[in-house]
């Protein structure tokens, strides 16, 4: 092909035709190093250009035009050809997807390409899918109390040998102190769920115990933290919720805070100490029960619609009965059918051994046979648990799914729910 083509001169004086010449638009020099047969990463490359155009010619159907779709369609034909030219070369294929990419962003009116959608798509579809895995297959649940333990840990408070009342339950330490280590706060946070709590006064002020200056709330869904507002305005923010952070309260500012509501500090007072640890983190198995019904000894979460126990609440316990077992506790034992139980969690329970303290309380009579579709849930941590010896029966309907496996914390149950 010439360098130069010719066009007609009609200002000639002489009315002759004169040859101008016209600058023929030049084609982009070759790379040589794309001069190269074609290998399997280009394949891969043309399958994912492919996919792109399918995708976008599906999110702008309405708006492409027949022709421009019939001219990306022949296009995308005259990729595959090359593709498959024994001949063909780096270059080439080059050539024919900037050719193919072009044509669809000229095909839309005004069309710009925006990454940002882009993304704000993929994480649309897998927001999606999370969902959809949480309703049918997995979900992810805390235990917030202590119901389970030793089994599993609810949220548990530590106050410090000076805070801590003569009716605490449990308390650090003695050499306890709060670590000023930021290593070590992150290690025990990663390690052990575990958040310290020091909250010294820096001046003389008030705490009042009600719902204003005493409220909690949770910080991205999952995460308690209970907020302490001074009468003088000093704010504190505790990790915890408001029943784990009262038992860290100072027990000389509040001797009872169930029901002492005020209480003055002095500058330097320290007015809750010690460390919480939050509750096991596990994820529920909804997708078993679709296929077999609980089994004695499985550890499941049910909801209370429909059991005789205020609002709506998601509980985890042990399934200890199944329609048709008649259940009868003679501490430590749980008697199945007139037969001690012989399931390994159940045993585990009855031992009385390991922080176990076996099964407590009778079982009223009305409760101790198993209708069809019904369950009996106890708690392993039976003499601190709310359960099925209190409300009764659980209904088959009312079962979530069978707890699967802890995945948080690391440092105390991590693995699978037994």
């Amino acid at each position: 092909m010439s360098e130069f083509q010719t066009e007609p001169d009609v200002t000639e004086d002489n009315g002759a035709a004169k040859s101008t010449p016209v600058e023929e638009e030049k084609k982009p020099e070759p790379d040589p190093k794309k001069l190269r047969p074609l290998h399997s990463r280009d394949h891969k490359q043309v399958k994912h250009l492919r996919k792109g155009v399918r995708k976008f010619l599906h999110y702008h159907s309405d708006l492409i035009p027949p022709e421009s779709e019939a001219e990306i369609e022949q296009l995308e034909r005259d990729l595959d050809a090359t593709l498959e030219d024994g001949a063909a070369t780096r270059w080439d294929l080059e050539q024919q997807a900037d050719r193919l990419t072009k044509t669809c962003e000229t095909a839309v009116p005004g069309y710009k390409y925006s990454a940002l959608r882009e993304n704000l798509e993929i994480l649309f579809v897998a927001v999606v899918l999370a969902m959809a895995i949480r309703a049918y297959v997995a979900q992810p649940s805390r235990i917030p109390t202590g119901s389970m333990q030793p089994t599993l840990n609810g949220i548990i408070s530590y106050p410090t040998a000076e805070t801590a009342g003569p009716d605490a339950i449990r308390t650090a330490p003695p050499d306890y102190e709060p670590p000023t280590n930021a290593f070590q706060r992150w290690w025990d946070k990663v390690w052990f769920g575990r958040t310290h709590v020091n909250v010294v006064s820096d001046q003389t002020d008030g705490i009042v115990l009600d719902g204003t200056r005493f409220s909690e709330r949770n910080e991205f869904l999952f995460f308690p933290r209970t907020y302490l507002t001074t009468t003088r305005g000093r704010k504190f923010k505790i990790p915890g919720t408001k029943d784990s952070v009262r038992s860290l309260l100072n027990h000389r500012v509040f001797p009872n805070p169930a029901s002492v509501l005020i209480g003055k500090v002095e500058e330097g007072t320290v007015i809750a100490q010690g460390y919480v640890d939050s509750g096991d983190w596990l994820l529920v198995d909804r997708f078993t029960y679709h296929w077999r019904k609980p089994k004695r000894d499985d550890v499941f979460v049910f909801t209370t619609g429909g059991i005789q126990y205020g609002e709506v609440q998601h509980f985890i316990k042990r399934c200890v009965g199944i329609p048709g077992d008649r259940l009868e506790i003679e501490s430590p034992r749980l008697l199945v059918n007139g037969e001690p139980a012989s399931e390994p969690g159940i045993r585990r329970v009855m031992s009385a051994e390991n922080g176990y303290s076996g099964y407590q309380r009778s079982i009223r009579s009305e409760f101790a046979e198993l209708p069809p579709e019904k369950y009996f849930a106890l708690g392993d941590n039976s003499s601190n648990s709310s359960d099925s010896r209190d409300w009764g029966h659980v209904p088959a309907q009312n079962v979530v799914g069978r707890a699967l496996f802890v995945y948080y914390p690391f440092g105390h149950h991590f693995g699978p729910v037994r």
